[in-house]
């Protein structure tokens, strides 16, 4: 019996591992890298909110029922013009590689100077 237990268990945890989304492995990544960092709790709030956007944002552009938030909008003064683009691939593998692309360039910008940055 507890051997079943176990194998059901384990085989649990390598479904949710295996099964995890692109946003999720990101948001894991985010929060490795403010453990790495100083303690900020005020940037690291914006950080948080600044990827999110990000992966948000890259998302949204694919889909036709959903509004970008920054992308072409203004947020508190500042305009983000977006005209839109055309895209060949696999509609979930580009939106994937959008939000890899931008929580990326925002991670490597961010915490540049942070001591644990490699």
């Amino acid at each position: 019996m507890k051997r079943l237990l176990l194998g059901l268990l384990l085989g649990f945890c390598s479904l949710s591992v295996n099964s995890q989304t692109v946003a999720r492995q990101w948001n894991e990544e985010v929060l490795h890298a403010i453990r790495n960092d100083f303690a900020r709790p005020t940037v690291h709030a914006r950080n948080l909110f600044h990827t999110s956007v990000a992966m948000y944002d890259a998302w949204a552009v694919f889909d036709p029922r959903a509004a970008p938030y920054f992308l072409g909008n203004e947020v508190g003064g500042f305009i983000c013009e977006f005209d839109g683009f055309q895209y060949s691939a696999n509609a979930v593998k580009a939106q994937e590689k959008a939000m890899s692309y931008a929580v990326y360039r925002l991670l490597k910008h961010r915490f540049a100077h942070a001591p644990g940055k490699d």
